[in-house]
């Protein structure tokens, strides 16, 4: 299956690469994690937008986007930048579906505009407990981040490996794609930025966590909890955290899966939020 077209929208004076599909239904916005891109959702995008208009985007220093400097990084800026794209489309609200950094900025986007989120799956979010892999906490050293993060082969490969259980997933494709949106101008300042912007040394920032997870409990937005197994990167206990506090939440969780559910298990991921926004309407 063809991957969509790459399209470009200004969003905040920001030139923003999306990817569109499907005409009918409620709209859904997909949102990746930290260094990613809309090919997260390739084996997604397709079969949700048989019923659905389906927009995925590079988020704001990611991917195709623009990546501006100074402080536009925070979390409430990438949700605003998110809404912003939302607006451009001509939508009002949607489904939002967040892996990672793409499921906080979804949480953050509940917090600030709830109207406008009609329901959040969110797949493995990040910073909703303290806990993450050491590798996910050193960037934030300065110096340190810097050397380690600047763009190789070698290294997206290890990053890539500790983030799926299978092996099988990290194609040369899959890393020739990594390396060439993590090798553009301003690509790695803007990772380091928005890492740095809401974890260190220790873990995700104790205040973000703290507040995020006090918001939860008005969050009454329809919820879909996923995490794999697997998952080296973020605890999969962290699932109980999400289902503990946010009212209409629900949980799966995949066997044999890592951090990227929607693309080590592509199949079920899409049956399962089908079967979820379809709840919904």
């Amino acid at each position: 299956m063809a991957d969509p077209k790459d399209q470009f929208v200004d969003v905040q004076g920001v030139k923003t690469r999306f990817w569109k599909a499907g005409n009918e239904g409620a709209p859904i916005v997909l949102l990746a994690g930290i260094g990613c891109s809309v090919l997260e959702w390739r084996n997604n995008i397709e079969v949700l937008a048989a019923s659905h208009r389906v927009y995925a985007l590079d988020m704001l220093g990611d991917g195709k986007t623009g990546k501006p400097e100074g402080d536009h990084y925070s979390l409430g800026n990438l949700a605003r930048f998110t809404l912003d794209f939302l607006s451009s489309q001509g939508e009002e609200k949607a489904h939002f579906i967040g892996n990672s950094l793409g499921g906080r900025i979804a949480l953050e986007c509940a917090r600030i505009a709830p109207a406008r989120v009609m329901s959040m799956v969110l797949v493995a979010p990040a910073g909703v407990g303290y806990d993450t892999h050491i590798n996910m906490r050193l960037p934030a050293v300065p110096l340190l981040g810097e050397l380690i993060t600047r763009p190789n082969r070698k290294g997206l490969r290890m990053l890539w490996t500790l983030a799926v259980h299978d092996p099988k997933f990290v194609t040369d494709e899959l890393i020739e794609d990594k390396y060439s949106l993590a090798s553009l101008p301003g690509a790695q300042a803007a990772f380091l930025k928005t890492l740095r912007g809401f974890v260190g040394l220790r873990g995700f920032a104790r205040d973000q966590v703290g507040e995020v997870q006090a918001a939860m409990p008005a969050m009454t937005q329809p919820t879909l909890v996923v995490w794999g197994r697997e998952d080296r990167l973020l605890p999969v206990d962290q699932a109980r955290i999400l289902e503990a506090r946010l009212p209409s939440s629900r949980k799966i969780i995949f066997e044999a899966c890592g951090h990227a559910p929607m693309m080590e298990k592509a199949a079920e991921f899409n049956k399962a939020v089908l079967e979820f926004v379809q709840t919904v309407q």
